[in-house]
């Protein structure tokens, strides 16, 4: 399994009047981080959409559970892996620390990746996940 690490200091916009980080700003950070780790393996969003006509990836749940705060001027390191692959879907983890290694916080998402289909209701569907896909996430 191969895994992303980024790195993000805690700045004043990100903060609320507690001085802790606004936890909207974590799912922020969790869609980039995805976004990242897919680029690193070859994927970016351009190479999802000519190499197997998919035109996004998107959210189908996510969640969070936190244990220590992240305030103002903390540097973080954000861990993100595929944990699980499925037909259709994928679960992305993700795991903050702060610079001591204690735990910030954990959090997923469950993503598909689709292909427009104007024809449907929503307008896509969700695709059958490649092997081609799958192969670039082990080690």
């Amino acid at each position: 399994m191969k895994i992303h690490i980024s790195e993000q200091t805690v700045q004043w916009a990100h903060c609320d009047f507690a001085g802790i980080v606004f936890y909207p700003h974590f799912y922020t950070w969790f869609d980039q981080a995805t976004e990242r780790l897919f680029r690193a393996n070859g994927l970016s969003y351009d190479e999802l959409k000519r190499d197997f006509g998919i035109g996004g990836m998107p959210l189908l749940e996510t969640g969070a559970t936190y244990r220590n705060p992240c305030e103002l001027g903390d540097d973080l390191k954000l861990r993100t892996h595929v944990d699980e692959w499925a037909r259709r879907t994928f679960l992305v983890k993700h795991e903050i620390v702060h610079s001591d290694d204690r735990p910030a916080l954990s959090g997923f998402e469950r993503r598909a990746l689709v292909m427009p289909a104007p024809e449907t209701e929503k307008g896509m569907k969700a695709l059958e996940i490649p092997d081609e896909i799958k192969i670039r996430f082990v080690d």
